[in-house]
């Protein structure tokens, strides 16, 4: 499967969107197996049916829908003078953080005139390379090298991947779990590189307690918190939110936007997402529900012409939410 390219299929333009293993004497080993290449078939995230239903139904999309799709347009390709950083953070593993991340580094890419940076800073093998079709390569603790805080772009441009015309992705660890970057690499590191572009999207591992996490939020100018939809993800998200008030990062509390992730075609919304929104309305959250995506589920490396319409709408909607909070706006 071939590394994921910005989001592309239409939404916005139509408004304005492994180990090697060991091998004895004389045998030779077998090539390293990746993830991407377990994938028995490729889904698409919308069935077939729905895609003819959508294709059918296209001329006739509500006015507002329209609307609504142009102003989100206008806020993802919002001028910055300074490099904007987005945190993507999430209290437990396993809620679509690293999904989110991709998606909206790559909605980024698709619709900004200038430079896009995914950054991996999971130190438990985070899944945003493999989302983003990053593979190994140089981490964050190699860039410390370069000096980014005063060399040039093309002297540190050779330690990232280039993931499309304007993306670019780096990885938090080697391939070993626990060798990722701790917070002095990310302020050394980390936010210097940020200068080089418009917006840097930044997966953070599990959880806000470590350090590390606490030196990204500090830097951070918005907040994407992802967490199933779930009672004890709004509850994971609540608690979150308090403690973030009481430890010196109430600021960026009304800076955050909350996603809620569905995992299974079959599971039925069992908290009520309109009163979770006028509740974290009052402290200035803003709330956004992405939907369960067939494509999206397999796992593997993101290709953009596979994901749900819905998928490619609701990334869109995140990441100019997340920009204009970033953007004092």
């Amino acid at each position: 499967m071939q590394p994921v390219v910005p989001l592309g299929g239409g939404a916005l333009e139509a408004a304005v969107p492994g180990a090697v293993v060991g091998a004895g004497p004389g045998i030779s080993a077998p090539p390293p197996v990746g993830p991407e290449d377990l994938v028995s078939r490729t889904v698409h995230g919308d069935s077939l049916l729905r895609r003819i239903g959508r294709g059918a139904l296209r001329p006739f999309v509500p006015a507002d829908d329209v609307q609504a799709l142009a102003e989100h347009g206008r806020w993802i390709q919002h001028p910055v003078t300074t490099g904007r950083r987005i945190a993507v953070t999430s209290m437990r593993g396993g809620a679509g953080k690293s999904t989110v991340a991709a998606l909206v580094a790559s909605a980024y890419a698709r619709y900004r005139q200038d430079r896009v940076l995914a950054l991996d800073l999971d130190p438990e093998l985070g899944s945003l390379p493999l989302r983003l079709g990053i593979r190994a390569g140089h981490t964050l603790a190699d860039v410390v090298a370069a000096e980014p805080g005063t060399c040039s772009f093309d002297e540190v441009e050779p330690y990232l991947a280039h993931l499309g015309e304007r993306l670019w992705g780096l990885p938090g660890t080697h391939g070993t779990p626990g060798d990722g970057p701790d917070a002095e690499v990310y302020r050394t590191a980390g936010i210097p590189l940020s200068r080089f572009f418009g917006v840097t999207v930044t997966d953070c591992g599990a959880g806000i307690l470590t350090e590390l996490h606490r030196a990204v939020l500090e830097a951070a100018h918005a907040q994407v918190m992802v967490a199933p939809t779930t009672p004890g993800g709004a509850a994971s998200v609540g608690r979150a939110l308090d403690w973030m008030t009481a430890n010196g990062l109430a600021g960026l509390v009304a800076r955050t936007v909350v996603v809620f992730t569905v995992h299974s075609p079959h599971t039925a919304q069992v908290i009520d997402l309109a009163k979770a929104e006028r509740i974290l309305a009052e402290v200035g959250v803003g709330v956004v529900r992405l939907g369960y995506d067939r494509h999206v589920a397999v796992g593997s490396t993101l290709d953009p012409a596979l994901l749900a319409y819905s998928t490619r709408v609701t990334a869109i909607a995140i990441a100019a939410e997340a920009l204009r909070r970033a953007a004092g706006g």
